[in-house]
């Protein structure tokens, strides 16, 4: 008994110190990445003379801005701050040139025009922009035109895949009979398509009509941009890419259409052009020194899918109200800040958490003005009227008022998979969201008027602020998306134009624009809150370790609400 005993405490003991060093390791990994963080980012860069600017265009330039303690990127950059350096580095005398690498480039056509706008600034100083690359696309065409010259290695290996456009939509109502999954999508607006693919087996004519229409003004809109930047007649690259004659092809046929400069290899080239000193964007970047004037511009970004509660990743790009709310307030609150542009990147999401924030938006007294960047549909454009002026890219996404729901019934597949679900309610409706009682007709009936109540509220929000009647918009609600020239002519938004046009627009209305400088609002991440993330799989592993014990999975269900919770997402 004894040897049990003292064997049983060794073991203890064992446990204790390796569970104690395992925390002390952390703890000194934490230490180590918040000094190196430290020291990475007060390290000074300096630009030597005839440097070339790298802007690599694989990276992921975001929407956003967020400050992580932990984040060994210190030296990222988002896409304002990209907008910012080059617009910038065409006054620096040691800057030469800029060298855009487009090769898995991960821009939008709207960030492109974007940036279109600022390299064309660039040129007007005559310093050159060179793209290289070996891999083509669409994108990647419309970045390339923007530059002095475009060059591609003369290889028949390089990708060349230039077309109109192709989209490949699935849809799954057999798999879902297959399953015995029963989705019922709940929709308000005729073009309010969203969750059509769990009930069809086959695109809606309404769904078809609307793609089909913004696509082929996109590919409208890239001819054109195509013909201008490169003073080719359009009908000659209209007909190349409608006869598939730049797909599945190599550099050398986009040489023949005169649609890039020269074939070379990038070493022979830098050798031809005497590009010694190369210099990454983010680099540069902080090099810049920032210029404070008295009267200041906030950017604050809405970017990603509007919810109410905060994601379980705190550094993910999630928009919810106590979130976008701190930032508002924080710009409000700041005497020196006299107007805010929000920077809206978001396709929607919760009902509830757009039309609180719509709320705090309209009540702040400062003038606040919208700047949708790819897209501001549904939710994204919800919260976005209630601004005193709206500004979009012509490639913008936009619109797409209405409301769905979706509720999936798992009462087929429970019953081939032997489970019997036993309910006991009280009330009319006291199980509307059940996963296994029957959708009927009444219960449909009864979403819809809810779903319908929050479409009404979703016209009225965009009459008050777009200063139409509920009939006009109704026209151009119904769920259907638009691109930005679109949005313009049917009053969605106020004019075409860039971050930095709604920037330098607002300055000019507010009589700042001879003295001002822009200042980004950033959502700050403690270490708690990301430390709590990263034991949150620990913590779920730990809780179902006895759910074995009735008593356990009892508390463990009521906790987690895994069967009670209804799974309703209502949204836009």
């Amino acid at each position: 008994m004894f040897v049990f005993k003292w064997l049983f405490n060794f073991i203890k003991f064992i446990v204790r110190e390796i569970s104690s060093m395992i925390i002390k390791f952390a703890f000194l990994i934490l230490l180590g990445v918040i000094a190196f963080n430290y020291f990475s980012n007060n390290k000074k860069t300096t630009i030597t003379k005839k440097s070339y600017l790298k802007v690599d265009l694989s990276k992921t330039y975001t929407e956003t801005l967020i400050q992580n303690p932990l984040s060994f990127n210190s030296k990222g950059i988002n896409f304002y701050q990209l907008l910012k350096s080059i617009s910038l580095s065409k006054d620096d005398s040691n800057v030469e040139g800029i060298l855009l690498f487009f090769d898995n480039n991960t821009l939008s056509k709207s960030q492109i025009n974007e940036l279109g706008e600022v390299l064309n600034e660039f040129k007007v100083s005559n310093k050159p922009i060179y793209s290289y690359g070996a891999l083509m696309d669409n994108n990647s065409l419309l970045l390339s035109s923007y530059s002095t010259e475009t060059l591609m290695p003369p290889s028949a290996s390089t990708s060349v895949n230039i077309s109109g456009y192709s989209k490949d939509i699935p849809y799954f109502k057999n798999l879902t009979e297959k399953l015995g999954i029963d989705v019922n999508v709940i929709h308000v607006g005729d073009f309010k398509t969203y969750g059509e693919n769990y009930t069809r087996n086959e695109m809606s004519e309404e769904n078809r009509s609307d793609l089909k229409r913004v696509l082929n003004k996109g590919y409208s809109y890239f001819v054109e941009d195509i013909s201008k930047n490169l003073s080719i007649e359009k009908g000659s690259i209209d007909d190349a890419i409608l006869n598939g004659e730049l797909m599945g092809e190599s550099s050398e046929a986009l040489s023949k259409y005169n649609l890039i400069t020269s074939l070379k290899y990038w070493e022979n080239f830098k050798k031809e052009k005497n590009i010694d000193n190369i210099m990454d964007i983010e680099s540069y970047a902080t090099t810049l020194k920032s210029v404070s004037a008295d009267n200041k511009i906030a950017i604050i970004y809405a970017d990603g899918e509007i919810n109410y509660t905060a994601s379980r990743n705190p550094t993910a790009s999630t928009i919810t109200p106590d979130r976008f709310i701190s930032a508002l307030e924080k710009a409000s609150e700041d005497n020196s800040i006299k107007g805010i542009v929000i920077r809206v990147n978001s396709p929607g999401g919760s009902a509830l958490a757009s039309d609180i924030i719509y709320n705090s938006i309209k009540n702040i007294e400062k003038p606040v003005y919208i700047s949708i960047g790819s897209v501001a549909a549904s939710g994204g454009y919800y919260i976005s009227t209630a601004a005193k002026k709206i500004f979009a890219d012509k490639n913008s996404i936009t619109g797409s008022i209405g409301v769905v729901s979706l509720i999936p019934n798992f009462k087929t597949l429970s019953d081939k998979v032997g489970i019997n679900m036993n309910e006991i309610n009280l009330g009319k409706f006291a199980d509307l969201y059940s996963l296994t009682s029957p959708m009927t007709d009444e219960r449909k009936e009864k979403i819809y008027s809810a779903n319908f109540k929050v479409y009404h509220e979703f016209l009225n929000r965009v009459a008050s602020g777009r200063g139409m009647t509920i009939e006009d918009v109704e026209k151009i609600a119904q769920g259907k998306i638009w691109l930005g020239k679109e949005a313009l002519d049917n009053g969605l938004i106020d004019s075409l134009g860039s971050l930095n046009t709604t920037v330098t627009t607002l300055a000019t209305d507010l009589e700042i624009a001879d003295n001002f400088s822009v200042i980004e609002i950033a959502y700050e991440e403690d270490l708690k809150s990301i430390f709590e993330a990263s034991l949150l799989p620990i913590q779920k592993i730990l809780s179902l370790k006895n759910l074995t014990n009735t008593k356990n999975l009892k508390s463990f269900v009521e906790n987690e609400e895994i069967f009670f919770k209804p799974i309703l997402y209502l949204s836009f």
